[in-house]
């Protein structure tokens, strides 16, 4: 029995199929003028188990689901209807698709898996009744993506469009998300747009609700409520209110808050005094992090076995000061370094000088969530020929300012999982990341030294980075050790008088693009946090969304 375990765990390694993982879902839902709706959704998934993949949909009154597609690799499978048998072996089922009617449980669209492991299918249907026409408004409210599905989703996004062609306008429309983070709002294009800012837990789903003026569709079905009742029911349990107005509570809160600002006043200049003194005597570290408030020993090499994560968390959850710039960008830096340094991203000198990077066709397996989040959006920037420009990577930002606004939060999650995890004897030694700190700075000082290993090099630059001294350390390395900073150099494919050039270009790049993405999402979310609640998109509402149509739970291989 122990051999067959041993061979049965041998077998899945070396298939690679690993765990059982939705990297992301991403929907468009197209809506004609009587309400009905063609759903496309993009699967991102590695499988390890299972004959067939199914979504449950549950029923509700007035409306209904038909017409699975699906498809894989340009290849559409073979429509069985609604006559799929589930009891077969996943090679009968390979390459087939159809829908199980559950009568009043609703419906389950099925498709075969084929074989195991990574796939990204297309799977298309059509939702009669989606738009319902109620007494005063037209109006929606369905589960998009089920909780409890085989794998907690690690990321979805959805977009509304008009069949149409017509755009969703701010006069006529309002729109809510519930069930998970994200982002949502009114896009120039007239289309409405959804996106995840963090992976979705297992009790995580996505439901949309909408509301239309009369006229904006013309639904077939209906329902005689008035859209206050199913406005409420969503509500419930949300962090969207509703504007109630002046309440006792908000009235005694002014007066508080009036009576007060003196007080706060008074705090606000007490805590910049007290940066200031931390400032001037160099105790801006926490010693119940590092033991020290002012650590200044040398540590040769990076702690914790290189682990960014927990290096970014320990160096911005240490600090003494309350009003310190935090700089995301610096780790976002470190990790182009990185990349760069394993050969996972290939520099390429431009005719003008610049550098542009080669990324891969697909992400390496990497297994902390910041950075597999990073690099596949870097990816999805780059474009079709995967060649990813500094000034493209800025543009993209923009465009996309909650991926990259949210990104600092995965980091320090990732990290604080990583410090939870340590014993306290580990923790102990977490002053060495701040010596390591002193050791890259004061790199010049000394030339009586051994040359550093050679794979110390990037990890060198890459905490470099981190700290904000790339271009001191850099300058450091290449004066005091130029033959193995050359050879470093060109393993990195870059000539070694470009090396300044190539770091400090990408550093520069990933400052432009953070601090772009920041600017954008800081205007848009001033004032969509407080326009939310009235259906102008913004923030989403993990809780809430009851009284919801379709949906069901579960859901994936089985």
């Amino acid at each position: 029995m122990k051999r067959f375990i041993f061979l049965a765990f041998f077998l899945l390694s070396s298939l690679g199929l690993g765990a059982q993982e939705i990297r992301s879902i991403d929907l468009r839902v197209y809506i004609d003028d009587e309400g009905d709706a063609y759903v496309v959704q993009d699967w991102d998934v590695n499988v390890v188990r299972g004959t067939e993949w199914y979504i449950p949909i549950a029923a509700w009154k007035g409306g209904s689901v038909r017409g699975l597609k699906v498809e894989e690799n340009g290849e559409e499978f073979i429509d069985e209807g609604r006559d799929w048998d589930s009891d077969r072996t996943r090679e009968e089922k390979a390459g087939r698709s159809g829908i199980i009617d559950k009568g009043s449980d609703g419906v389950e669209l099925c498709w075969g898996l084929g074989t195991l492991g990574d796939h990204q299918w297309t799977a298309g249907f059509v939702v009669l009744g989606l738009v319902q026409s109620l007494k005063d408004y037209d109006a929606f409210n369905f589960m998009f993506v089920n909780p409890e599905l085989v794998a907690a989703p690690q990321h979805v996004s959805i977009r509304f469009i008009r069949l149409d062609d017509k755009p969703f306008t701010e006069e006529e429309t309002r729109f809510w998300v519930f069930g998970c983070e994200g982002e949502s709002q009114l896009m120039e294009d007239g289309t409405i747009y959804f996106e995840s800012t963090e992976p979705l837990g297992k009790y995580d789903s996505l439901i949309v609700m909408m509301r239309f003026d009369k006229e904006f569709f013309h639904p077939t079905s209906s329902r005689n409520i008035k859209f206050e009742k199913m406005q409420k029911k969503a509500f419930k349990g949300s962090s969207y209110k509703k504007d109630s107005g002046w309440d006792f509570w908000t009235i005694i809160g002014v007066i508080i808050f009036i009576g007060v600002p003196g007080l706060i006043i008074l705090l606000v200049i007490y805590l910049i005094l007290r940066d200031i003194v931390l400032l001037i005597t160099g105790l801006v570290w926490k010693r119940k992090i590092f033991g020290s408030a002012k650590p200044r020993g040398w540590y040769r090499q990076p702690p914790f076995d290189g682990n960014l994560p927990l290096a970014y968390y320990l160096l911005h959850e240490g600090k003494n000061l309350v009003f310190a710039s935090e700089h995301p960008e610096r780790g976002m830096g470190a990790y182009f370094l990185k990349w760069i340094s394993e050969g996972v991203v290939k520099p390429i000198k431009t005719e003008n000088g610049k550098y542009n990077l080669a990324f891969p066709e697909t992400a390496p397996a990497y297994k902390d969530e910041c950075e597999k989040h990073l690099f596949s959006k870097c990816i999805e920037a780059a474009g079709s020929n995967k060649i990813l420009e500094a000034g493209e990577f800025k543009s993209w930002a923009a465009t996309h300012y909650t991926s990259i606004e949210n990104w600092p939060k995965l980091v320090k999650k990732d990290g604080e999982a990583a410090y939870n995890a340590l014993t306290e004897e580990q923790r102990k030694k977490a002053v060495n990341l701040l010596e390591f700190k002193n050791y890259l700075s004061d790199f010049t000082l000394s030339k009586e030294r051994e040359v550093p290993e050679a794979g110390l090099w990037g990890q060198y630059l890459i905490y470099a980075q981190l700290f904000g001294i790339a271009d001191k350390v850099q300058e450091g390395m290449s004066k005091l050790y130029p033959a193995q900073f050359a050879e470093y150099s060109r393993s990195l494919g870059v000539e070694p008088s470009d090396m300044n050039l190539m770091v400090s270009y990408w550093t520069r790049s990933t400052h432009d693009a953070y601090r772009v993405a920041h600017n954008v999402y800081t205007s848009n979310t001033s004032s969509s946090s407080s326009r939310s609640s009235s259906g102008y998109g913004g923030h989403s509402s993990r809780g809430g969304g009851g009284g919801f149509s379709g949906g069901g739970r579960g859901g994936g291989s089985r």
